[in-house]
């Protein structure tokens, strides 16, 4: 009885997640989601998993790595059985980490007050990619651009009321902690990442976020940061405190990180941030128990927080920005 109960558990988390996370963002990903929920088999197969590794972005990801198509779920759901082991074998061995560089554009605001050099930390880095907004130019709607023109171009659209700031930030050191940390010089790195892209809203793979993901593990792998195996909560504290012997600013930031941690971890982890003399920008899922409820926000967006506090609704990929003065609440 109980394997059933985990079966429905399964499917219906499948549902939600084609509803409220995939949907018209990418309807491809939606299709997957909705036909294993509906599959004889596979939420059998992934109830025999850890919940943590039951994600559809980790199963479609680790498809995907082990050569199954972006193509309508009819079409690729016997390669997927089929391949089961060797996509299981990838599921237990990795993590979804997707280093999304356009997300550091609905971050910048959240910092546009500091002044002078800033230390940046993030926690969950992957391979890093999120450290690097002085290596790239943003523009947040017409007029409102920031960065040399030289660079790399990464948009977002932004609300009238979003702060932008005045010159990139001057990055004195970068670093970040992550439980299994990804090396951009290796190809396995590339693949994986480019892996974890959704297909687009038709249904195609998404060459602009490819793009991303190659010129970010490129930038990275010109100037690599200090990125170590750790856990956010108890490894946290050392990195931020070698962070702060290279500028006066250490700013600690990250982006659909905390999902992955429990509860009891997430308050530690918000308790250790409110003790350090740090600037905490953290943008995630609304329905996490970070600090203020967030009522407003739709379901599948994220909440910008900084110290704890909602100050924006962001995409969670970094297409858009809406700052708390412009929401109707």
């Amino acid at each position: 009885m109980e394997s059933v109960t985990e079966d429905r558990r399964v499917a219906e988390a499948y549902r939600r997640w084609a509803a409220d996370e995939a949907g018209e963002r990418s309807p491809r990903y939606a299709d997957w989601a909705l036909g294993v929920a509906d599959d004889p088999a596979l939420p059998s197969l992934l109830a025999e998993l850890e919940p943590i590794k039951r994600q559809p972005n980790l199963l479609f990801a680790a498809a995907r790595f082990e050569g199954v198509p972006v193509a309508p779920w009819v079409e690729v759901r016997d390669m997927l059985v089929g391949a089961w082991p060797a996509i299981r074998s990838c599921m237990l061995a990795r993590m979804t980490q997707t280093n999304e560089a356009r997300r550091m554009a609905t971050l910048l605001p959240a910092i546009a007050h500091l002044e002078g050099p800033i230390a940046l930390v993030e926690v969950g880095a992957a391979a890093g990619l999120c450290l690097y907004p002085d290596r790239w130019r943003f523009r947040f709607g017409p007029g409102r651009t920031l960065g040399d023109a030289s660079l790399p171009l990464l948009e977002t659209e932004a609300s009238p009321s979003t702060p932008i700031p005045r010159a990139a930030p001057q990055v004195a050191w970068r670093g970040g902690i992550d439980l299994q940390p990804l090396d951009p010089a290796e190809p396995d790195t590339k693949a994986w990442l480019e892996a974890l892209v959704w297909p687009d809203a038709t249904g195609a793979v998404d060459g602009a976020r490819v793009d991303r993901v190659r010129t970010g593990i490129a930038i990275a792998r010109r100037e690599p940061a200090d990125i170590r195996r750790g856990d956010l909560t108890t490894d946290a504290r050392a990195l931020v405190e070698r962070a702060a012997a290279h500028a006066p600013n250490v700013v600690v930031w990250h982006s659909a990180v905390l999902a992955y941690v429990p509860a009891f971890e997430r308050a530690a982890f918000a308790d250790l941030m409110g003790e350090l003399d740090v600037t905490w920008v953290a943008n995630e899922g609304a329905a996490l128990e970070i600090g203020p409820p967030a009522p407003w926000a739709e379901p599948g967006m994220f909440v910008l927080r900084r110290g704890a506090e909602p100050i924006a609704v962001t995409d969670p990929h970094g297409a858009s920005i809406a700052w708390l003065d412009d929401i109707a609440l």
